[in-house]
């Protein structure tokens, strides 16, 4: 019990200095628009102000007025709301979103708020973790297990990231744990209800957590033990009638119209369609992901894994065959595999997206935990400190290298700090990108929002309503999902380029008029003639 303490103590500490290390990301801000009943992502002309909708404004506005987007109204939004928020903008269930609402109306809606309520999730699953482990390999296996949890880069990142992927990770290995339970035990009522409470909430949570769902649920058909078949077909029928409701809306709801909704769209090559089960489940261990890390270590990583299996080879094989580790591999398996089968399905490439599998996290953690647990005590934690090395740079990556093509702390406090009276601040971007810029502004520099993708905004109409006063406009080119920039081509070609700043994937131009010190409104109607 010490040494499970110790271990959730490096885990909490670790994830609590990580969560106010860097700012959010575009997801993240779209978590608080969505937990606020915020819809971010609709069509123009769908927008509903009363129910708190982004408008793209015509006019420049003070940052504050597309910041508010993050906060709570008053008074808050209640559920309904947050649910009609999900329907238009968001692809995923709203039960995170409900839960996070009820979250920051009490903690708040700053950075550190969010990334807690994901670290509270994650630390959640770590008992979970660590039953599971001895049971299925004993104390050395439950060991390996939770200090593999509460070190893997790809753990640490996602603890603390503002989304629902730690809540995923705590209903599947609930939802896991419930299954190994009725194996055993057989039919228990408080059993069997709280494993159909953890499959629905895990369907209303994350879609992909159906992969995870059918590896238990095929697991029992072929493992019932104690628990009777047709008691399984009966709590089977009871989760899909209960979020039914919800998935009988989804054809209608992946048809909307949304700002980013094509982002995924387009057909996997035969050679990646073959390769993406392997990376994906290779990323569930790796120590270089997203945040950085370093190729050699992962090579050296890759070979340790192989000597690993070899070793666990030779120490027999007929324990890797038993009902629990073929639960692991059914769990890793369906993680795996589920995006490729629904990106042949969609034409889609969401397998080709690392997250789309972090439901296998939790199985990938408990297989190498168990490998390791067949080794000899002095094997075991030679392979463990190995392993940790191999992750070093990758730990030391998640803590130093915030997301490089989103950094809107740094863009806020750039223009915050060169503003000059008279500038005007264009953000071209997502709603998103654009509620992002504005949360980190701390000087009340006007701010008009361009996204193309709305097709509102008109060359050089808009212009022509924008410019006209202004000694100086900053063009700020942040996460455009793909979007061509007229307004820039404008300002080259009938604005004098001042000055430029290149924030990692970011660009800040700063242009004045040509003649004069401000913009005259004839600048932008000199092109109608």
């Amino acid at each position: 019990m010490l040494s499970a303490l110790l271990l959730f103590g490096v885990a909490v500490v670790l994830r609590f200095v990580l969560a106010g290390e860097r700012g959010l990301w575009a997801d993240e801000l779209f978590s608080l628009a969505m937990a606020t009943g915020h819809s971010l992502e609709h069509p123009a002309a769908d927008a509903d102000p009363a129910h708190g909708d982004f408008v793209e404004q015509r006019e420049a506005q003070p940052p504050a007025a597309y910041a508010r987007y993050l906060e709570h109204e008053s008074p808050p939004a209640g559920a309904r709301r947050v649910i009609r928020a999900v329907q238009l903008s968001d692809t995923s269930p709203p039960l995170y979103y409900l839960l996070l609402n009820l979250w920051t109306r009490g903690a708040g809606t700053s950075d550190l708020a969010l990334r807690l309520f994901s670290m509270f999730w994650a630390l959640a699953a770590f008992p979970l973790i660590w039953l599971l482990a001895e049971r299925i390999g004993g104390r050395p296996a439950a060991l390996s297990s939770a200090l593999l949890y509460a070190l893997a880069p790809l753990s640490l990142y996602y603890s603390v990231e503002g989304r629902m992927y730690a809540m995923l990770w705590f209903l599947a290995v609930a939802f896991i744990w419930l299954t190994v339970r009725l194996h055993e035990l057989g039919t228990r009522r408080a059993t069997l209800a709280l494993w159909i409470l953890a499959g629905g909430a895990g369907f209303l949570t994350h879609y992909f957590f159906a992969f995870v769902w059918f590896a238990g649920v095929l697991w029992l058909v072929l493992h019932p033990g104690r628990f009777f078949r047709s008691h399984l077909a009966a709590a089977v029928l009871v989760t899909i009638a209960a979020v039914l409701p919800w998935y009988a809306q989804l054809p209608a709801s992946l048809s909307r119209w949304r700002v980013t909704g094509s982002w995924l769209n387009g057909p996997l090559s035969f050679a990646q369609a073959l390769s993406a089960p392997l990376l994906l489940g290779w990323n569930l261990l790796a120590g270089r992901g997203v945040w950085g890390g370093s190729r050699w270590s992962d090579r050296f990583l890759a070979a340790l894994l192989l000597v690993l299996v070899w070793a666990v080879w030779r120490r027999g094989l007929r324990p890797l065959f038993s009902a629990p580790v073929q639960l692991l591999c059914l769990w890793v398996l369906a993680a795996c595999f589920g995006p490729l089968a629904f990106d042949l399905l969609r034409g889609t490439f969401a397998s080709l997206i690392g997250r789309y599998a972090l439901a296998g996290l939790p199985a990938a953690i408990l297989l190498l935990g168990f490998a390791l647990s067949r080794l000899r005590p002095h094997q075991q934690l030679g392979f463990l400190g190995l392993i940790i090395v191999a992750w070093l740079p990758g730990i030391r990556a998640v803590f130093h290298h915030p997301r490089a093509w989103e950094p809107y702390v740094q863009i806020g406090h750039i223009l915050s700090a060169e503003a000059l009276p008279g500038d005007l601040v264009i953000v071209h971007s997502i709603p998103s990108g654009v509620i992002g810029v504005a949360r980190y502004m701390t000087a009340s520099v006007p701010l008009a929002a361009w996204v193309g993708q709305l097709d509102r905004r008109q060359i050089p109409q808009d212009l022509d309503a924008l410019l006209p006063g202004h000694g100086r406009v900053a063009l700020v080119r942040v996460h455009e999902v793909g979007e061509p920039a007229p307004e820039e081509d404008w300002l080259r070609r009938h604005a004098r380029l001042s000055g430029q700043r290149r924030v990692q994937s970011t660009d800040i131009l700063y242009f004045g008029p040509k003649e004069g010190t401000t913009f005259v409104a004839t600048t932008a109607a000199s092109t109608r003639r």
